[in-house]
């Protein structure tokens, strides 16, 4: 399918992958989208990727961060991190309108062959097809078309700043920039019974919807407006549509009030207020959040929550479907129809010539502009139509790559699919596959088609998807990589053993101790590989300190894990439990196997048991204010203990692992994978290094296994123990009782 891209500030057309259909989602064949004349056209002159890492780089979770990823392997590889973060194409578009062609599991109302808008970044975007849930997406009113119907998301949000102004009528509003954004809250404030005075410096005096009130450019004829409606009282309210750095727009706002009167900030602008005139005038200043209530709550748009009606009136999807339908109802504004469909009148561009689109947009050529897809559905028969898109859908997903190689390669390749590309997978497993012998990238399966299509030519992988069942069936991957949010692992291991393919999947391998058994019964009885992300036990400096200790004698061992990692954003997918587990099931596995694996350290690297293997006997923990601070403790039958304290309110300026370890006599301290002291004992010395936490050996151990010429050191059963020891610590946790083995 055809879909919009910007990268470094340059628009283009890319073919890429339909969306794959998900529950709570429908897919929906784009006819018309939508382009924003403001944040549109500022991904285009702010340069895209770069303007996105500057709002990070303002934001002190992601400073520190990166000045600790920095002081732990150097310059070179945080600047290619960085590169390859701002290399990523942007997808932008969030507002747009078709037909239904999918519906998933658990979506309410809607069916094949529904005429729909659509909203939401990352969702509504300029392509032929978008997978959008169901929260976002209201259906098209009879009788408008999609020309308009497209603009839903742009009207919500102008929707929403009417509702936080709490116009009444009669009162006189002022609007302050009157782009499309500004002129459709024009056009709602006076179908409102308003007065209604619009400003911008650039169009205000020819502006579309001029009729509707009085527009101007000049900020002396803006006050003097003010002044004779309100017979000098000023103004009852502001609304700020205008998108500035700089403060004055609010604080002239201040000066147009009346006593008492209200503002409310629609767009981004500076914020250094001039707390005097607001005081003097107690005046109300208000944001407005996008399209309204449930906006960037993943549990209204993502799961699908509804907030009752009688306790939110309007929310987000209620402002679309009425925005909708007042386009859709004639009515009498004074001087003709009123917010009809037609009033809009929107240049449209073929989907081809979007970058044209965007020069003439930010040209002032043209005001509003949509791109075209398709005319499907507006001129044929709806069941016509509807076979039409159907038959189109068919073999999009899976697409390959003129010049990236083919089905047949040498016996002795190990073709590796990918399976889930995010931050980890792209900027860590990727580049160390891609350079290793014996490996080709054979494919790419992310549910974003643009990332997909975009990693594949990265690194010439043949194919790339939408659909990681396609990646399966396809004969020339022998094995596959999965780095998907955690909810996710079970079910696509299960597949891919199913389907034959060996597996290296991500900790935690699964959320549930069932499914982590299922996995392991699967794997024995197809007879294929699987391996868990646990790559810290293959660490370079972790090996030394392993074989550090003598293991021809049953001497117990004492370990202290300290895992200072730091806070998450509260809405970061990882804490959600259904989605990323908690931090201690998805992250705090890593370190539950690395003490396992240290206790029962005997157990050789080859398979080989030696006499001081012990066995976990029991688990216990207890919980700081949070339960993700947790400090656990493991018994093992040998006598050894080990002790894992997992904190997220440490300070993210130190360093984040700690490993200590006595044992007969001995001492070892690992420092944050960069350095290693071992006293006494035959394995004593020092060490430093870059940091190395053997993400390259588990990956080339996992490559070896498959081609048969090695064994696996991470298992299937490893990844079971793992989520079983964090499993019982929140149990003991919570109950105050420890967990028996």
């Amino acid at each position: 399918m055809k879909q919009v891209v910007i990268k470094a500030g340059k628009v283009w057309v890319e073919e890429v992958s339909v969306p794959t259909i998900e529950a709570g989602m429908v897919l929906v064949r784009v006819l018309r989208s939508a382009i924003s004349s403001g944040t549109e056209s500022s991904m285009v002159s702010g340069g895209g990727a770069l303007s996105l890492a500057m709002k990070h780089l303002k934001n002190p979770l992601s400073v520190e961060k990166l000045k600790r990823k920095f002081a732990t392997v150097g310059m070179k590889a945080t600047a290619e991190l960085v590169r390859t973060k701002l290399a990523d194409p942007a997808t932008p578009g969030y507002s747009s309108a078709g037909i239904i062609v999918e519906v998933g599991a658990g979506v309410p109302g809607f069916k094949v062959g529904d005429r729909v808008a659509c909203a939401g970044v990352g969702y509504a975007c300029h392509a032929e097809y978008n997978l959008v849930p169901h929260q976002l997406v209201t259906p098209i009113p009879d009788g408008l078309d999609y020309d308009n119907a497209a603009f839903v998301a742009i009207g919500a949000i102008a929707m929403q700043g009417v509702r936080r102004a709490e116009p009444m009528l009669g009162e006189t509003v002022v609007v302050l920039g009157l782009g499309l954004v500004g002129q459709i809250t024009a056009g709602l404030l006076r179908l409102n019974g308003c007065h209604v005075i619009g400003y911008d410096p650039v169009r205000g005096s020819n502006a579309p919807f001029s009729e509707m009130g009085h527009f101007t450019d000049s900020a002396e004829q803006l006050a003097a407006f003010a002044r004779e409606t309100t017979a000098g009282y000023g103004v009852d309210a502001v609304v700020i549509c205008a998108g500035t750095p700089s403060s004055e727009v609010v604080n002239s706002a201040f000066d147009l009030c009346r006593q008492k009167g209200r503002v409310v900030i629609v767009g981004a602008v500076g914020m250094d207020l001039n707390r005097e005139a607001m005081y003097r005038k107690e005046l109300d200043l208000r944001i407005s959040c996008s399209y309204g209530p449930g906006r960037y709550s993943s549990e209204y748009e993502e799961k699908g929550f509804d907030y009752p009606i009688g306790y939110v009136r309007w929310t987000e999807g209620r402002n679309m479907a009425e925005y909708l339908r007042l386009m859709s109802v004639q009515g009498d504004g004074g001087g003709g129809p009123f917010l009809h469909p037609l009033r809009l009148s929107p240049t449209v561009f073929p989907v081809e010539d979007a970058e044209r689109a965007y020069t003439e947009i930010a040209e002032g050529k043209t005001f509003a502009a949509a791109l075209r897809y398709a005319d499907v559905g507006e001129t044929e028969n709806e069941d016509t139509a509807l076979a039409t898109l159907m038959a189109e859908l068919r073999g999009k997903k899976y697409l390959r790559i003129a010049g990236h190689g083919s089905n047949s390669h040498p016996a002795k390749e190990v073709g590796v699919a990918l399976i889930g590309a995010g931050a980890f997978a792209t900027s860590v497993q990727l580049p160390i596959l891609a350079k290793m012998p014996g490996v080709r990238i054979a494919a790419i399966a992310t549910r974003n088609g643009v990332k997909a299509k975009f990693i594949a030519d990265r690194y010439k992988a043949a194919a790339c998807t939408t659909e990681y069942r396609q990646v399966l069936d396809d004969p020339s991957v022998d094995a596959v990589l999965i780095s998907t949010r955690h909810n996710l692992h079970a079910q696509i291991t299960l597949d891919a053993i199913a389907a034959g393919k060996h597996v290296l999947v991500e900790k935690p391998m699964a959320l549930t101790v069932e499914d982590c058994q299922r996995i392991c019964d699967a794997a024995r009885q197809a007879q294929v590989l699987v391996s868990v992300g646990f790559n810290r036990r293959l660490a370079p400096l972790a090996l030394k300190l392993t074989n550090g200790f003598p293991t021809n004698a049953p001497i117990p061992r004492t370990i202290l894990y300290r895992c200072n990692a730091g806070p998450l954003p509260a809405d970061h997918w990882t804490l959600d439990p259904e989605v990323g587990g908690g931090r201690i099931l998805g992250e705090a596995v890593h370190f539950f196997d690395f003490v396992r694996h240290l206790a029962m350290s005997g157990t050789a690297l080859d398979g080989i048991t030696n006499s001081n293997t012990g066995r976990l006997v029991s688990v216990y923990a207890e919980s700081g204010s949070r339960e993700e601070e947790l400090t656990t403790i493991l018994r093992f039958s040998d006598g050894s203990v080990a002790t894992v304290l997992y904190s997220v309110s440490g300070s993210p300026k130190y360093g984040k692992e700690r490993i200590e370890v006595f044992s007969g006599g001995s001492l070892a301290v690992l420092e944050d994978f960069l350095s290693l002291e071992i006293k006494d004992g035959p394995g004593a010395g020092q060490w430093k290094s870059r940091q190395d936490k053997g993400h390259a050996a588990l990956l080339e151990n996992f490559i070896q296994a498959v081609q048969g010429k090695a064994a696996l050191q991470v298992t299937a059963e490893d990844g079971l123990e793992a989520t079983r020891i964090a499993v019982a610590a929140l149990q003991a946790a919570r109950t105050g009782q420890v967990q028996r083995f």
